[in-house]
């Protein structure tokens, strides 16, 4: 809606909520590029150079005791004559603050020295870090908002779609997203209304209703969540963290009777087994809970502590918990198939394991992606981790993305792999099939940076049907709309392309060039602890994508992106999580309609200790959880990934919790729409006031 379009009674409101838009705050944007970031994947690739070929996925790594000494407090002491006032420790941390700077003098080196020196000693209020802390301390709320959108404008190097972009325009009236209002086609005669407004054709766009809260935790886990969605019609919603831990909840009250099926045992041969779990067993947790398992283990010469798999509080409606097989560090993905009834997942190994999401059925199957080959004298068997997996849409193969550029399909029923192909120069981090109505056409992207098409009625070669080229970094994620035409891609270059297959690329073009990261990505740079500069080119010289969407971070962890919900938006929207804790939800002409900061999400108790209510009025921002702490030098927030229900306005956000290089296990937040009339608030002038009184306070 533009300005001119705007009724005038409803200025104050949309002044209210545009001062919001300039809140969001990007925490990383001080941060040297050189910054240390602990990520399991450099413990991987140390194994990798051993035995597995392994790269590009997360892991967590367990967090030392947080320090729970208040911040370091600051006095100017005004009796100076130099003209700078000085900053002095207080006398209770002023001896540890002597003794750090000693260290460092010890130590030696440029940075050291330098750090001595501004830790030993006064240091003038005009600099320093102890004059930055004091003045971050003393500064509002909104003044450091302010300041950090600013910064975050001043940094950004592409350039934001404010008004509708022509090609997004078209797809919104191409008819294949969906109903969004009359227009008139060429050559076609325009569609008289009826002459009654109730027969007239109601203009469903449904950019009213997004999703429009910070959200309300409704799951809290000691483990880092990796994969968040739902399935079924929308009935059950999953979640798999790191510690091989699968959770299914209800989103709805009553539950349909399931077949029992008998308990199988499924041990992948070549995983290392915990001595406490023998046979590495997949376990059913119990509600309440508990469970007799509780490890240490070594991974890469990091010893961390395994926490009970039954570290979880939630305020949804729990069916059950799935202690499964480990794998390798960490699950890698998560997939159920469309009746919901089924589950499977994956670890830094060659086999997926599928179980059944009822309540009460226990069985556990392990499906084995090794095919046994012949060198001379010897057998030997593959030696790969899966980064990504699929399910087709009749249920019955499963398409998996691996290292070393494999893809493969494995035919459920047969209990074999029916499919393997070399298709890449890099990993394989994300799959899927096309089409829901087939399973012909395969999509696979890689940390080569291309997105490639394979059509298996005529697939004897590692050659594709087609390149989707655009990304000049790694792709993380490929999301299908599901009519074998149109898919979206998350990539390491911080964007997210939508592309259509009828527009893909002949490889020939470009098999006899480097890979397109190697030949137009930044060179050495790592998306897991650096921060990505301003680039040579904004994309790839031969980009043959749609659009291309952009605003959110594809850092740290392989970020997810998807097409919103068939059912209540027609696909019109584009959605994906961030490393900066901020929810992008795009039009497909564009636009950015929507910014969700999980960083202020309400917390999952209430300080009365009961749970917090998602559809309660909204939890005033000084009182949402960790609010203060983003915006300042606290804790992060990375969105992994989002789920958007099909059936009402409400998202799902996966999220870690990152302090410095420590990830402190993660969390689920359900996001609802809240509008007028919602929430206790009755009158546009109850919203405004609202609105000014929480910016205010």
């Amino acid at each position: 809606m533009s300005d001119g379009d705007r009724h005038p009674d409803l200025d104050d409101f949309y002044g209210a909520t545009d001062d919001l838009n300039n809140e969001w705050v990007d925490e990383d944007d001080d941060e040297d590029d050189e910054s240390f970031y602990l990520d399991p994947e450099d413990i991987a690739m140390q194994i990798e150079e051993e035995e597995y070929e392994i790269s590009d996925e997360d892991g967590d790594d367990e967090d030392d005791d947080e320090d729970e000494d208040p911040p370091y407090t600051v006095q100017v002491d005004g009796d100076n004559d130099d003209d700078d006032d000085d900053i002095i420790v207080e006398d209770d941390q002023q001896q540890t603050t002597i003794n750090l700077a000693a260290l460092l003098s010890r130590t030696g080196g440029e940075r050291a020295a330098l750090l001595a020196r501004l830790l030993s000693g006064p240091v003038s209020s005009s600099g320093g870090i102890a004059a930055r802390l004091n003045r971050s301390a003393q500064m509002s709320d909104e003044e450091r908002a302010r300041r950090a959108a600013e910064r975050r404008r001043a940094e950004r190097w592409w350039a934001p779609q404010e008004e509708p972009h022509p090609k997004g325009r078209a797809l919104l009236r191409s008819g294949e997203f969906g109903n969004v209002g009359c227009w008139e086609r060429k050559g076609k005669k325009r569609v008289k209304l009826a002459a009654d407004p109730l027969m007239r054709p109601v203009q469903s766009t449904s950019e009213p209703t997004l999703p429009n809260t910070p959200g309300t935790i409704v799951a809290s886990y000691e483990s880092v969540p990796y994969v968040g969605q739902y399935c079924g019609d929308y009935n059950i919603f999953y979640a798999a963290t790191q510690y091989f831990t699968l959770h299914l909840y209800s989103t709805n009250q009553p539950k349909t009777p399931h077949v029992r099926h008998a308990r199988r045992r499924a041990v992948s041969p070549n995983v290392a087994t915990s001595p406490r779990s023998p046979g590495a067993e997949p376990v059913v947790q119990d509600d309440d809970g508990d469970s007799e398992y509780e490890d240490e283990d070594a991974f890469g010469g990091f010893t961390y502590s395994r926490p009970r798999y039954g570290g979880e509080d939630t305020s949804m409606k729990k069916i059950k918990t799935v202690k499964g097989v480990e794998g390798r560090w960490t699950v890698t993905d998560a997939d159920a198939d469309r009746s919901g009834e089924k589950m499977i997942y994956s670890s830094i190994t060659p086999y997926v394991h599928m179980l059944y999401t009822s309540e009460h059925d226990t069985e556990h199957v392990e499906f084995d992606f090794t095919s046994q080959r012949r060198r001379g004298a010897h057998d030997y068997f593959d030696h790969f981790g899966i980064w990504s997996i699929r399910f087709s849409a009749d249920g019955k193969e499963i398409v998996a993305g691996a290292g070393s550029g494999l893809i493969m399909v494995y035919d459920i029923n047969a209990q074999r792999r029916t499919l393997a192909v070399e298709g890449h120069q890099d990993d394989v981090n994300a799959v899927c099939f096309a089409d829901e109505a087939s399973t012909n056409i395969l999509v696979s992207g890689s940390d080569d940076g291309y997105v490639k098409v394979w059509d298996r009625r005529s697939l004897s070669s590692s050659t594709p049907s087609g390149v989707l080229v655009g990304a000049t970094e790694g792709i993380t994620y490929i999301a299908p709309k599901g009519d074998g035409r149109y898919v979206v891609a998350n990539s390491k270059d911080q964007a997210a392309r939508l592309y259509d297959l009828r527009n893909m690329r002949s490889w020939s073009d470009f098999e006899n060039e480097s890979d397109a990261v190697i030949k137009y990505g930044q060179a050495r740079f790592d998306y897991r602890q650096m921060r990505y500069n301003r680039p040579a080119r904004l994309a790839h010289p031969k980009d043959c994508s749609v659009m291309t969407y952009r605003g959110h971070s594809v850092l740290r962890t392989l970020i997810r992106c998807h097409f919103s919900p068939l059912e209540s938006t027609g696909q019109n929207y584009i959605y994906s999580g961030s490393a900066d804790g901020l929810i992008h939800i795009w039009s497909l002409d564009g636009r950015i309609v929507q910014v969700l900061n999980r960083a202020e999400s309400a917390p999952l108790r209430s300080p009365t200790g009961g749970y917090t209510d998602p559809s309660a009025p909204d939890v005033p921002r000084a009182q949402r959880f960790g609010a203060g702490a983003y915006e300042s030098y606290g804790m992060n927030w990375t969105v992994r990934d989002v789920a958007w229900h099909g059936r009402e306005p409400t998202l799902m956000s996966t999220c870690w919790e990152v302090e410095g290089q420590y990830r402190h296990g993660g969390s689920l937040a359900k996001h609802e729409w809240k509008g007028l009339g919602k929430g206790g608030v009755q009158k546009l002038e109850d919203w405004v006031d609202r609105r000014r009184a929480e910016m205010a306070g």
